[in-house]
């Protein structure tokens, strides 16, 4: 008997010289809103609008005019010196000394004269800061006490060359209706009668929304005339209170209030 082996039985396996391409699952890009769009154009709009305006047409300024009178003689000083300097060969004047420090608190009026209407009070500090010349650092509080800024402060920092015609202080600050206050003082000798002198103050503020107009009266540091209120150096007319009646420019500050309230509605559809 005789036993046949089965023949073995190959298939030809297939080949295909091409492989195929990995498959990836597809990335569609996100639907666009079709309002998002519009309201982009708006908002972009709205803030080249809001940036692109000059702040001096947004701007409101307080232009104040008073007198300072700081008496150093007689029976009633209302500046005392209250540091002496040591004395060198180089001093300014005789007597007068580097470092010298006098405290003040002089009296604000309406006119030249000390005995016209009282609008306020002038009180801190000025030194001899200059080892060359006749030079002051001041340091002072103008305290206001009539009309609609009773009570209201100004801090009047800066340097006080005495020798010029007018010069220019800044303000730094302030309390009350001036509170966030900035600005300058132009500031000049109305008068002297030996230690005794008498200054006309043209203070020019913005509080802490607004800002200085642009065609506010400059010191001749500033290539200005920098003439007074009377003499017709731009400022405007003073009140029954030797402070100055507001010369404002429109007040935008509302609008840009409407303007930011769009902004937000608009960001929160947008986004």
């Amino acid at each position: 008997m005789h036993f046949l082996a089965p023949t073995p039985s190959f298939s030809t396996p297939s080949i295909n010289p091409t492989p195929a391409a990995p498959s990836f699952p597809s990335h569609k890009p996100p639907s666009t809103n079709p309002v998002m769009a519009p309201h982009a154009a708006v908002l972009l709009s709205l803030l080249a609008l809001v940036f692109a305006a000059p702040l001096a047409v947004r701007a409101a300024d307080t232009h104040l005019h008073f007198f300072l009178h700081d008496q150093v003689s007689g029976s009633n000083p209302t500046a005392v010196q209250i540091i002496k300097g040591p004395a060198t060969s180089s001093s300014a004047f005789p007597g007068v000394d580097f470092g010298d420090t006098t405290v003040i608190d002089d009296a604000l009026t309406e006119t030249p004269s000390a005995t016209s209407a009282a609008v306020g009070r002038a009180q801190g500090y000025y030194m001899l800061s200059s080892q060359s010349g006749a030079v002051l650092m001041m340091c002072v509080n103008l305290l206001l006490t009539t009309g609609d800024y009773n009570g209201s402060t100004l801090a009047v920092v800066g340097r006080d060359d005495i020798m010029a015609d007018t010069r220019e202080l800044s303000v730094v600050g302030g309390t009350g209706k001036f509170r966030m206050a900035s600005g300058y003082v132009l500031w000049r000798t109305n008068s002297s009668s030996g230690p005794d002198v008498t200054a006309e103050l043209d203070v020019y503020v913005a509080d802490g929304t607004t800002t200085i107009a642009a065609d506010a009266p400059v010191s001749p540091i500033d290539g200005g005339g920098g003439g007074s209120a009377g003499t017709g150096g731009g400022a405007s007319g003073k009140s029954s209170s030797g402070a100055a009646a507001l010369r404002r420019a429109l007040p935008y500050g509302w609008a840009n209030e409407v303007v930011a309230a769009v902004l937000v509605a608009l960001a929160g559809c947008v986004w």
